[in-house]
């Protein structure tokens, strides 16, 4: 394992990282934040990597880790995509290892696992559990049969359902998808899902959202501020060993109540772990989990909110911290018997700061965070979305090279309060 300075979340060169064999190709999937994150992981080490995503926008283009290159999208040509990557295959000495980092891309590799098998590696669970697992409601089912807690869950159908069911339910609640990926391209790429207060609010919504072949749950919302809610990540390789365990919780997300964590921090609390590793034992889970919880602060329990089978956005904060996932999953999916990890430095911060700002101006525009307490939140980060000083490209990307900020005062004057 590498080891960490506690006191700075500064990551030391372990053993694990000199020794490796780096001949194998690694081929990320998506080279948004999450993709690369493993981009810089791995090519950090040496290790050839292989970027590839249907959108030229995204910041991983730029990465001096990868070459990048645009392929077909997984959703709208799948088939496409397998050939290209069938092509890309064929070029490699030797079989890649494949990292899946978004949803999609996640339920393509699944589903063409075996057309893919001759000329790339992975480490998905059987096709029938990703299937379960992309699908909410099967995976609340998952949970109920391995006693794992989750809200309280309704799954109207039709507006009779919905009809029958806004008089007897508790407000408010919040109205989320079955399919997350799909449901984004529909409403947004942040968006996940709409708050309801009322029974005229259920209606409404499920009357706009109904028409669009989208499928929807209606969840309890657990009572807790974004320091509620908590991460579980975890690698289980062959032979069910756990090679490692990590946790982080949200200081804040955006958008600010449901939304993705924008200022994270890593924390370890036994009971997440446990139950993180139950819920992936009792399905027989394989490979990289990614398993987001809510502590209740009426009763002090933890919550499932969901379960993701691959990296998850913030995954170069891990690295930072000593437990470099797309390295053991690398090393296990290359034949090198990775040894199991154990530790990381905890109160280590990682930080989007364009999606932070968002979150700060809406709490301060609310009266529930000032200018003064936002930036002293910033302490202890050592990791960000998209910035590092030995690969500027991304961050230049992401924010189109200062125009973004530049834009700034106009965003002020569009959310200022009417």
């Amino acid at each position: 394992m590498a080891r960490v300075e506690a006191a700075t979340g500064i990551r030391r060169t372990s053993p694990v990282e000199t020794s490796i064999d780096r001949s194998t190709t690694a081929v990320v999937l998506s080279l948004f934040d999450t993709g690369l994150g493993i981009v810089r992981s791995l090519g950090r080490l040496g290790i050839p990597v292989l970027g590839l995503d249907s959108d030229s926008r995204m910041p991983g283009f730029r990465s001096r880790f990868c070459i990048a290159k645009v392929c077909p999208d997984p959703v709208s040509e799948p088939e496409r995509l397998l050939r290209f990557l069938l092509a890309e295959g064929r070029r490699l000495a030797r079989p890649g290892v494949l990292f899946p980092a978004t949803d999609a891309f996640v339920l393509f590799v699944s589903r063409y696992r075996d057309d893919l098998a001759p000329y790339f590696r992975y480490a998905l669970p059987a096709a029938a559990l990703v299937e379960r697992l992309a699908n909410k409601r099967q995976q609340y089912e998952l949970a109920e049969q391995a006693g794992i807690p989750y809200p309280r869950t309704f799954y109207p159908e039709t507006m009779v359902d919905v009809q029958h069911l806004k008089n007897q339910v508790k407000y408010p609640l919040f109205i989320k998808p079955y399919y997350g990926h799909f449901w984004r391209e529909r409403f947004g790429g942040t968006h996940k899902g709409f708050k309801v207060q009322s029974p005229e609010d259920l209606t409404d919504r499920f009357e706009e959202i109904l028409p669009t072949g989208l499928r929807a749950m209606l969840q309890e919302i657990i009572p807790g501020p974004n320091t509620s809610l908590f991460e579980v990540n975890l690698y289980i390789g062959a032979g069910d060993a756990t090679l490692a365990q990590f946790s982080w919780r949200k200081i804040r997300q955006y958008p600010c109540e449901f939304g993705v964590g924008s200022l994270v921090e890593s924390v370890w609390d036994p009971e997440l772990a446990r139950l993180g590793l139950e819920f992936c034992h009792s399905i027989g889970y394989r490979g990289i989990a990614s398993i987001e919880f809510k502590r209740d602060l009426r009763d002090g329990r933890f919550y499932l909110i969901e379960l993701n089978p691959r990296l998850w956005q913030q995954n170069s904060h891990a690295t930072a911290c000593g437990l470099n996932f797309p390295l053991i999953q690398y090393v296990d999916l290359t034949g090198q018997e990775p040894e199991p990890q154990r530790g990381f430095a905890e109160g280590v911060k990682w930080l989007d700061a364009g999606a932070d700002f968002q979150a700060f101006w809406d709490s301060f525009r609310r009266g529930e965070l000032s200018p003064w307490s936002w930036a002293l939140s910033w302490r202890g980060t050592r990791v960000f979305a998209t910035f590092a000083w030995d690969d500027p490209g991304p961050f230049l990307r992401a924010n189109e090279h200062g125009l973004k900020y530049l834009r700034l005062p106009l965003y002020l004057l569009k959310q200022r309060s009417p």
